[in-house]
């Protein structure tokens, strides 16, 4: 099983400290990241200009607005709204620098198969190692030509086929993005889309996020059977979209006030949501919290005592895996985390490297290649946690230390990937 977990040298640290039980803190999340690229791919697609208000201020969003304009489309942003005019349907050649974004750079691989230029698209060393071979293989069967790395590592460049096809054929057991993608850029193709799965679809909850945020926008995706989807030819509609808190940044949140017996209220999101990771409130629940659920936000009142897990599945919310694995330490019987295949080609390997930090801090872990048990330790080492240059290691090691306590987090500033403001955020709770 993959074990590198090679790392850039940090170049400072953060001191976390141990955390009061207690506290009563009411935040608004950042926009779903997870919503914000999907609106901003249509955004790029629609025929009039988009307004969206709730844009996250991150690296992967940056990334995505920075790759609309040099596709030719113009971006007015003020706080956390933007105005985005879609580019022109006129070929041309373009080259897209991503950072460490891998659903922008899934996305815009599917919308490089409309363009009849060259489309090259790479970003940080990081971004190389996540795999798009299944993505490319269903481009090449619509008439695209296509080039990438082993196993479609980036930098990979496509080009659109003078006729582009309207059926292909599909392996999404790696990525659910590669799904996703074609799903998003599919209405602007001449004759609409047919995709044939060959497989188990991966993290379903984020293809339904997907299909909701396209019916948001006007066109629907028609399931004629479990394996074929098809999207008509069909215009996305312009105007207005506002885009709700993250639900997978409301885990570190839903955690801390559930390890800690302190009361968190998040303000925009609520159980109106179809992202996948609100499922993580309920796992808390299960832990003990008691939770107050409204149609627009949620309160959640830590446990007075933990309760045990046992075997959870983590498929359906895999970015909440590591907040979890956070977790797991504290509860009274070993926790068996099943579902996490998809961890190991995410910005780092999150299964070796979460049980590497758990080790450091005195936690017996066991390793699978897409499962983990977690056993409470009698004692735990204030430690150093190591963050691979992985945002969500860095916030989901911030719940493991502020109940250790004396720990420090190495290169903080990672987590400006999806969520910039977390330190801010996270001091609310330092009493």
């Amino acid at each position: 099983m993959p074990t590198d977990l090679a790392k850039a040298p940090a170049t400072e640290a953060r001191a976390i400290p141990r955390l009061s039980p207690g506290f009563d803190v009411r935040l608004a999340l950042p926009g779903s990241k997870s919503i914000a690229l999907r609106q901003l791919l249509i955004a790029s697609l629609a025929p009039r200009p988009t307004r969206l208000v709730g844009i996250p201020r991150c690296d992967d969003v940056d990334a995505m607005l920075d790759a609309i304009g040099r596709l030719g489309g113009t971006v007015e942003r003020d706080g956390d709204g933007a105005l985005i005019s879609p580019p022109p349907r006129t070929p041309r050649d373009v080259s897209l620098h991503l950072g460490m974004s891998g659903v922008s750079l899934r996305f815009l691989i599917a919308r490089a198969g409309l363009n009849a230029g060259s489309t090259q698209i790479g970003g940080h060393p990081q971004l190389s190692r996540r795999p798009n071979a299944d993505l490319l293989n269903a481009l090449r069967h619509l008439g695209c030509q296509v080039s990438g790395g082993s196993d479609g590592f980036a930098p990979v460049t496509v080009r659109g086929p003078s006729h582009l096809g309207a059926e292909t054929k599909l392996r999404t057991s790696v990525s659910s993005q590669f799904l996703s993608a074609l799903l998003l850029s599919a209405p602007a193709f001449p004759q609409g889309l047919t995709i044939h799965l060959e497989d188990e679809r991966a993290s379903a909850s984020y293809v339904a996020l997907t299909t909701a945020e396209m019916a948001r926008r006007g066109v629907e995706v028609l399931a004629p059977d479990e394996q074929t989807l098809v999207v008509p030819p069909a215009q996305y509609t312009g105007g207005d979209a506002t885009i709700e808190g993250d639900a997978s940044a409301a885990t570190y949140h839903a955690a801390l006030a559930t390890l800690h017996g302190g009361t968190v209220t998040l303000t925009n999101l609520g159980e109106s949501t179809v992202q996948g990771d609100y499922a993580f409130i309920g796992l808390c629940e299960r832990l003990g919290a008691t939770i107050r659920r409204e149609s627009d936000q949620v309160r959640i009142h830590g446990a007075k005592s933990l309760r045990p897990l046992g075997n959870i599945d983590m498929s359906n919310m895999p970015d909440a895996a590591p907040t979890l694995m956070a977790i797991a330490p504290f509860l009274p019987t070993p926790t068996h985390i099943t579902g996490l295949a998809t961890l190991r080609i995410k910005e780092c390997d999150r299964i070796a490297a979460g049980c590497t930090e758990l080790r450091r801090a005195g936690v017996a872990v066991e390793e699978f290649e897409d499962a983990m048990t977690v056993h409470p330790p009698r004692d735990f080492r204030p430690t150093r946690f190591a963050t691979y240059e992985d945002h969500r290691m860095a916030m989901a090691m911030s719940v493991l230390a502020s109940r250790i306590g004396h720990c420090e987090i190495e290169d903080p500033d990672c987590v400006a990937k999806t969520y910039a403001d977390y330190w801010h955020d996270f001091e609310s709770y330092v009493a």
